[in-house]
């Protein structure tokens, strides 16, 4: 994938799950202006795999996987998907939105709609309000698994059925109204037919003329897990090699309990993804920190197993001290190889052990400096 800076929308770290072994493992994930890509390290110059977002459908969360917290999932229209783990739920979100609205973007520029007249403002509220309504988890749309040209699409509906359920809910005054209701969420982009076209009018077109086609939201964000429960096949199945792996719920209401805190168990102030560097062989690998306050310490996970599997690490940081580094200087205690890196931070405990970090952005080391330093203001 092109590393340009500018077509980068949004990256950091997911857990994937695997292709071939189904397992789950910690990548960076980029997304661009057509594609996500992602990366077994960071600093990776190519990507160990990619999705054309054209044609494509997020859905959050996937109640296939609810022994697992904060997946989301990404359907080609092939029938390809990429499941994938967030932190926390926020972040699922912003991800979700994010690549929601790339796929949109997507498909409004590769089509031919010059010929189609723009949507109004009062459209395209119309649109938003249409595509909530319909996501609703008691009065949307049913949301089937379709079988075409051999292969099987989950979480889709006909063109007829959305004609109907715009029927049903007085939503459209009459049929022609709801086709063209349903055309205008298809030029909008908020639906992805199944089928390629070569334009929007062309897929609005199919719509009028196939009410059997097939189509999926750009972007499913359920408000509820009561909707939509997975049959007994597609729920998390045992063949998963790794199936033990997740992430913790990460909320900071959430209760973590793992025997092995040294800690009482205090309430969960901040969590997420940052780099760490290693104290033996000095490699950076991305981990998952929790933080604890009364007292305050830091607990890290390889970055994908269950809360209640014992950490790679704790962090006593109780008197600790806190600071920027700059690794472009030279610092003899440190012994930074790559004088590139940016946005790091070191921790050293009140014993003298230094643990050095390294976080996405400068704001985001802010955050988590503010937070180690000051645990009890956060919570």
């Amino acid at each position: 994938m092109d590393g340009d800076q500018k077509n980068r929308l949004k990256e950091g770290f997911l857990v994937k799950k695997g292709h071939v072994r189904t397992n789950w493992r910690t990548r960076w994930f980029v997304l661009f202006n057509d594609a996500v890509a992602y990366y077994k390290k960071k600093d990776d110059d190519f990507a160990a795999g990619a999705v054309l977002l054209q044609g494509c459908s997020v859905l959050s969360p996937c109640l296939q996987y609810t022994k697992k917290k904060s997946v989301f999932k990404l359907s080609a229209r092939d029938g390809t998907e990429l499941l994938m783990q967030a932190s926390n739920d926020n972040e699922r979100d912003e991800w979700v939105k994010a690549i929601g609205e790339t796929i949109r973007a997507c498909s409004i520029s590769s089509s031919d709609n010059t010929a189609m007249p723009k949507l109004t403002e009062a459209q395209v509220k119309r649109n938003k309000d249409i595509i909530q309504a319909m996501q609703d988890p008691d009065a949307g749309i049913r949301l089937m698994t379709k079988t075409l040209d051999g292969s099987s699409h989950k979480d889709c509906f006909s063109g007829a059925e959305l004609v109907d359920w715009l029927l049903k809910w007085s939503l459209a005054q009459s049929r022609e109204d709801a086709i063209s209701k349903a055309s205008d969420l298809v030029t909008a982009a908020h639906l992805q037919p199944l089928v390629k076209c070569r334009s929007l009018a062309n897929c609005q077109q199919i719509l009028l003329d196939e009410p059997q086609a097939f189509y999926k939201f750009s972007a499913f964000h359920m408000s509820a897990i009561k909707a939509l429960i997975p049959s007994s096949d597609e729920s998390d199945s045992s063949n998963d090699s790794d199936s033990s792996e997740s992430i913790p719920r990460t909320s900071s209401s959430s209760q973590i309990t793992v025997k092995s805190f040294k800690g009482n168990g205090g309430k969960i102030v901040k969590q997420g993804f940052m780099m760490k560097r290693g104290h033996m062989r000095h490699t950076w690998k991305a981990r998952l920190f929790v933080l604890f306050n009364e007292p305050p310490y830091l607990v890290y996970f390889r970055g994908s197993k269950a809360g209640d599997e014992k950490p790679l690490g704790e962090i006593q940081l109780r008197w600790c001290k806190v600071d920027i580094v700059d690794a472009s200087q030279d610092k003899s205690d440190l012994t930074l190889k790559n004088k590139q890196r940016q946005n790091l931070f070191c921790v050293t405990t009140q014993k003298g052990k230094v643990y050095l970090f390294q976080t996405n952005s400068v704001e985001e080391r802010t955050e988590w400096m503010r937070a180690i330093m000051s645990p009890n203001d956060i919570a």
